[in-house]
């Protein structure tokens, strides 16, 4: 899964850009268009103004008609606010060139209305911004006539071209601050969190159930990555379940083998180890033996022993157990069984120490059990530290998490995660050393039954496979981890539940 590279992005920023756009546009257009009704009612309100300026001069005693037309003629549009040109009655311009005749079809039409009316305004369309006027007047000599004045559509637009041209930087400047700024924040706030989901989500599908967000983004967007979380959590926690499970029944198929095998070595190798011990034993007795053979007999003897003791092993591991458990304080039952190690002979010239943490949780137990795993660790240590240089072996106890109970509760309120924040409700036991370390390869087996990397004769393999197993039946877990220079196994116990909650004390009846 891959989310197209601007994808999102640019569709989102060309639809908000396209309404942005249209938004000022509408807004441009509304204001130019008041700014050119105001012009056009000041440029309107100016040619009245003129007209009025040039017809002040009848008033001032100009006689004829033809006089008035070269004064009309000489003032300036900058001063009477556009062209004006004087008519005589017949429609004849005085003083200047004539109408076009598209030109005297429209004066005709305000010559007629400005004879009814005495002025008459024209206007033409907002756009072009042309204005025209038209006067009724007459000279003191008693001519009739008419005073033409027009305002060209140049001036209009003009006066209009800074406000068209501020409006278009102001749309080009809100353009690309749009572009740029909105681009931006689009991106941080929703493009890279849907890219970061797209990833974790590729991650997921791929097997790497690990992948985690970080909250980022609008709130909807962070509260998605929030149940991505949750959901990953949820997967990851479901496929470690499996693979318990997995794990549980290969052990209890590797269980059944090795029952159906014991079974069979009791059977098939029982009674010949008993006929070599009786005929060893016979060859002891024997006086008529000399010393070698009794001393070979003794040995043959031994080695029978040490055959029946695995078959009985194999036989006891085969055997359904039973737990006789019991409420135990945690820190007397590591002390007691750290001094019961302490004296073996095994240990000699092996600094031990134990570490308790203060006030650990009591235990729920079969204390036998407890000890039987826990002789068998301190062995394998004592065994690993053999002709390395100040051996030391270090006994540990303290609070942890016990991963079997739920990462959330029914009252965990939404999106809290209680896996994150609970208190320790477990018990770690700890047995380190610091011997040459198991090596990597090794490690996946240790748990496995027959594996061991002892020397022929000094183990069967049997040990930790067993450790393993009643670290399971007492409702904990085996753990192990090495390095060079230290290595660490660790019995976890889940603490024993006071409140009724979600402890998972072993069954005494377990088989």
């Amino acid at each position: 899964m891959k989310l197209a590279r601007g994808g999102v992005q640019i569709e989102i920023v060309a639809n908000l850009f396209v309404m942005m756009f249209a938004g000022l546009a509408l807004v441009a257009v509304a204001l130019v268009s008041l700014a050119a009704r105001l012009a056009r009612e000041d440029a309107l309100e100016r040619l009245r103004m003129g007209s009025r300026h040039i017809e002040a001069e009848l008033d001032a005693g100009t006689e004829r008609l033809r006089d008035f037309a070269a004064v009309a003629r000489a003032a300036g549009p900058r001063v009477v606010g556009g062209d004006f040109r004087v008519l005589d009655a017949q429609g004849r311009v005085l003083l200047g060139e004539p109408l076009g005749p598209a030109e005297r079809r429209e004066v005709d039409s305000l010559l007629q209305a400005a004879r009814a009316g005495g002025e008459v305004i024209e206007q033409g369309s907002l756009a072009s911004g042309e204005l025209a006027i038209a006067t009724h007047v007459r000279s003191r000599s008693g001519e009739d006539g008419f005073l033409l004045g027009r305002s060209s559509g140049a001036e209009f637009r003009a006066r209009l071209a800074p406000l068209v041209d501020a409006a278009a930087w102001v749309l080009a400047v809100a353009t690309l601050v749009f572009v740029g700024f909105g681009s931006w924040l689009l991106r941080r706030r929703v493009v890279l969190p849907l890219g970061a989901l797209a990833q974790g989500t590729a991650r997921i599908a791929a097997g790497d159930l690990g992948a985690r967000l970080r909250p980022q983004g609008a709130a909807e967007l962070e509260e998605l990555a929030g149940s991505f979380n949750r959901m990953a959590e949820s997967l990851e926690r479901d496929r470690a379940a499996l693979e318990r499970a997995h794990e549980a029944i290969a052990r209890g198929r590797r269980l059944a083998s090795v029952g159906q095998l014991a079974a069979g070595v009791a059977h098939e190798v029982g009674n010949p180890v008993a006929a070599i011990m009786g005929y060893a034993e016979a060859c002891q007795r024997d006086r008529g033996t000399s010393e070698r053979t009794r001393e070979l007999a003794e040995r043959i003897g031994e080695e029978a022993l040490r055959i029946r003791a695995l078959v009985r092993e194999m036989l006891d591991l085969s055997r359904p157990d039973a737990l006789a458990v019991e409420r135990a304080d945690t820190s007397a039952l590591v002390t007691r069984l750290a001094e019961r190690v302490r004296s073996q002979p095994l240990l000699a010239g092996i600094e031990l120490s134990l570490e308790l943490e203060p006030e650990l949780p009591a235990v729920d137990v079969d204390p036998g059990r407890v000890e039987q795993i826990f002789v068998n660790l301190v062995e394998n240590a004592a065994h690993a530290l053999r002709g390395g240089s100040s051996p030391r072996i270090q006994i540990a106890a303290q609070r942890t998490r016990d991963p079997a109970r739920p990462a959330r509760r029914a009252t965990d309120r939404p999106g809290e995660s209680h896996g994150a924040e609970r208190a320790p409700d477990a018990v770690a036991i700890s047995v380190s050393d610091n011997g040459p370390g198991i090596d990597p390869e090794h490690l996946p087996y240790v748990f496995d039954p027959f594996f061991t990397t002892k020397d022929p004769g000094e183990g069967t393999g049997l040990g930790l496979w067993n450790a393993h197993r009643l670290a399971e039946l007492l409702g904990g877990r085996l753990e192990v981890a090495s390095q060079s220079g230290r290595t660490c196994f660790s019995l976890v116990l889940p603490a024993a539940d006071t409140s009724g909650g979600h402890g998972q004390t072993p069954r005494a009846d377990h088989r």
